[in-house]
């Protein structure tokens, strides 16, 4: 499974970068930790047969830890893991089914770079890094006519929904004190659809979130 393998190189070197810096670039009162949440507004970029469905935002949430490590100046590594509820809804253009409603729960793991620009006593905060996120459970609802559904997705690495979700988390914030407001974009970059060789569905997520920060140390 090349797709696993590589996530769990990738996950080694994240645990390793963040320790590295951590130990041999600062010491552990320079680094700052931070609490953050709030709302998230999910959709998906959907095509079937090469033709691009109609899809509409659902509403979540999310909840994570941030990691703040001076690095050469005003850059930092910044490295975050959030639970985030995300989800999209689309109606088909064509077959039996007349709506889809899928909600998943994802780990998000990012090993993001960080630009502070100071504006006083307060800094504007320009973050951006790949993200890397496992699905921990999800529930699709389907719709035919008058009738509606609701099962468990599946995830594996090869078929079903994809466990592993890949892709980019950029987000621009304001830090005043110990408080941080934050927006955020992640665009996923991979297919989670495993089946797409059978159903010809290609599903790709896309995430804003706007979140508030408390840094606790």
């Amino acid at each position: 499974m090349p797709i696993f393998e590589a996530i769990k190189i990738f996950m080694r070197l994240f645990i390793c970068t963040f320790f590295l810096f951590f130990t041999y670039n600062t010491s552990p009162a320079q680094t700052k930790i931070a609490v953050k949440g709030g709302a998230t507004f999910s959709t998906a970029s959907v095509y079937v047969g090469g033709e691009k469905q109609d899809t509409k935002i659902n509403a979540g949430y999310g909840m994570g830890i941030l990691f703040k490590v001076p690095f050469e100046g005003v850059l930092h590594f910044s490295p975050w893991v959030a639970y985030n509820r995300r989800g999209y809804e689309y109606t088909p253009k064509t077959g039996s089914i007349s709506h889809y409603k899928n909600t998943i729960h994802y780990i998000d793991m990012v090993p993001a770079l960080s630009v502070d620009f100071s504006m006083g006593k307060n800094s504007l905060i320009i973050s951006a890094g790949p993200h890397v996120s496992v699905a921990v459970g999800g529930t699709e609802k389907t719709s035919t006519g008058n009738t509606t559904s609701s099962h468990k997705m599946k995830f594996s690495t090869s078929s079903n929904f994809s466990l592993v979700d890949l892709g980019l988390a950029g987000s621009i914030g304001y830090h005043i004190k110990k408080f941080l407001v934050e927006a955020g974009f992640q665009p996923g970059l991979a297919n989670i659809n495993n089946n797409v060789e059978t159903d010809m569905r290609n599903i790709r997520n896309r995430m804003i979130s706007l979140q508030v920060g408390y840094f606790i140390r």
